[in-house]
């Protein structure tokens, strides 16, 4: 398969998983688009080992390294702003500190995963099995956020 077939397809699979997404919030029915995703992420990763091509080199994956950090790096510093602004005017309204713990709560779950991650590729080689361990380690903790 070609690149450009594989991004053909890549942007088929999120227009469907969008047109189920927006029916989901109308209807509120939420458990079709969650196996929905899961089906699109696993057609991807699927079509993704196909591709004949090289997708990216050394440096895409620098640049794409050091920008996920510094997303991470400026997710969480707004965030915890955020946290504190709105603990700080609970007593305006009781739901920002509903809203200051979801943000607590993402913030530490999204530092736990990319320490983990991290520490993962820092420890194992690159093998095809490590795409699959990571998958379903996103999985479990997508599954752990949705009951915590």
């Amino acid at each position: 398969m070609t690149l450009k077939r594989y991004q053909k397809i890549k942007m088929l699979v999120v227009i469907i998983l969008a047109i189920f997404f927006s029916q989901a919030i109308i209807f509120k029915t939420f458990l079709i688009p969650i196996g929905m995703f899961l089906v699109g992420v696993l057609a991807l990763f699927y079509l993704r080992n196909r591709v004949t091509e090289v997708v990216a080199d050394e440096r895409d994956r620098a640049v794409a390294g050091k920008s996920a950090l510094l997303a991470i790096q400026i997710f969480s510093w707004l965030g915890v702003i955020g946290m504190f602004g709105f603990n700080a005017f609970q007593d305006i309204n009781p739901s920002y500190l509903a809203i200051s713990r979801t943000l607590a709560l993402t913030i530490c779950i999204l530092m736990l995963l990319y320490s983990f991650i991290f520490h993962f590729y820092n420890k194992f080689s690159l093998t095809n099995k490590k795409s699959t361990y990571i998958f379903f380690m996103v999985i479990i903790f997508l599954i752990v956020g949705m009951f915590t």
